[in-house]
């Protein structure tokens, strides 16, 4: 994994060399394609089957929160009590792994974050949650393997600039053409190695955006 990482990040440090900062955004593709591969995209995603226990799971938890609330807790009790809602997240991510083993950080850590989120939305819905989930793998991928390069390539940047650049190129690679594919994954309609290859493929609209 270690070596994995450094060729990736001699590939874009390559990518990058003496071109200059205002011409960054014509390279967002190249730059997005060797992070977003459809090979680091299974490894950071697991499989199939642990991405849909995830959703499953969730699903199931989710509603059942809205009425049933956890721990003795009403919902509304819970998103003002910090400690449930951790333990309701990794009460889930528990009853997960008992299905699926998550062997991915990256997954962990987006499913975390994305269920972080969620608890204080008033209604579940197993879409938004699903986009959520995608988006926040892909922008934790681009977020690691640029966050160091992009500030060793141009020492100017800050990290509040890097991370607003990688956000911006998430949200360009994962646009409403993609959340519309990551539904009908959801609906069982689409494999997820299509799936995959339709993330790949729209690394095409990258860009970094103003900085």
């Amino acid at each position: 994994m270690g070596t994995s990482k450094k060729n990736m990040n001699n590939e874009i440090k390559k990518l990058l060399k003496e071109k200059p900062l205002d011409q960054l955004n014509e390279f967002a593709p190249d730059i997005s394609r060797v992070v977003l591969s459809q090979e680091s995209l299974k490894k950071s995603l697991d499989n199939e089957e642990v991405v849909n226990t995830s959703i499953e799971v969730v699903t199931k938890k989710f509603i059942s929160l809205n009425s049933n609330g956890f721990n003795g807790k009403t919902k509304k009790e819970m998103i003002e009590d910090e400690l449930t809602q951790q333990e309701f997240i990794e009460m889930i991510l528990k009853e997960i792994e008992e299905e699926s083993k998550i062997n991915s950080k990256v997954l962990e850590k987006a499913l975390k974050i994305v269920m972080g989120h969620l608890i204080d939305d008033e209604f579940y819905n197993v879409y938004v949650f699903s986009q959520l989930l995608f988006y926040q793998v892909v922008y934790q991928l681009l977020l690691n393997d640029l966050y160091e390069t992009l500030k060793d390539s141009y020492e100017n940047l800050s990290y509040t600039q890097i991370e607003k650049m990688v956000s911006t190129l998430a949200d360009k690679i994962m646009n409403t053409e993609v959340y519309s594919k990551v539904n009908e994954f959801v609906d069982r309609k689409l494999s997820f190695n299509n799936l995959l290859e339709v993330i790949t493929k729209n690394t095409n609209n990258a860009e970094f955006g103003i900085f």
